[in-house]
């Protein structure tokens, strides 16, 4: 199966992406499909998110259109962040049932000598999104009703 790479520079992306080319070469586990697609499902909503945040003029651009852009920023990234979030769930339960075959005396291989360098580069994703997507992360606005009548 093919995953989404980051196509722009955006840093979380960056990094998921690295962490995801990393995975690819794992046997396949449904527990690792998960996190892969998760991973990938990740990525291309913040590349979508780069590629909104540069889709105005900011400074030029009337206040109605900077709060429309903001909210799908906020979505996009709070989105994003569940994404990451699901993908290092799956692989948290991956690694805890190599360790229960382990405990069972099962044959279990080591895990990839890049595996360290994989676990890093999803630790920074954590760290781009808390220090550069926080308050989007925080503050996304759920809309409990639809705006508009109805009869």
């Amino acid at each position: 199966m093919k995953y989404y790479q980051a196509q722009t520079v955006n840093s979380v992306a960056c990094c998921l992406s690295c962490a995801l080319n990393r995975l690819t070469t794992l046997p396949e586990n449904s527990l690792l499909e998960t996190a892969k697609h998760s991973l990938s499902t990740a990525v291309f909503l913040m590349d979508e998110y780069y590629r909104t945040w540069h889709s105005i003029i900011w400074i030029k651009s009337t206040q109605i259109t900077k709060k429309r852009v903001q909210e799908k920023l906020n979505n996009l990234a709070f989105d994003a962040y569940t994404a990451f979030l699901k993908a290092t769930q799956f692989l948290d339960l991956y690694v805890d049932s190599q360790w229960d075959k382990e405990q069972r005396g099962q044959s279990v291989e080591p895990p990839p000598p890049w595996w360290h360098e994989m676990m890093e580069s999803l630790q920074v994703a954590e760290s781009c999104f808390d220090n550069e997507h926080r308050h989007e992360i925080l503050g996304k606005q759920l809309h409990l009703f639809e705006t508009g009548t109805s009869n």
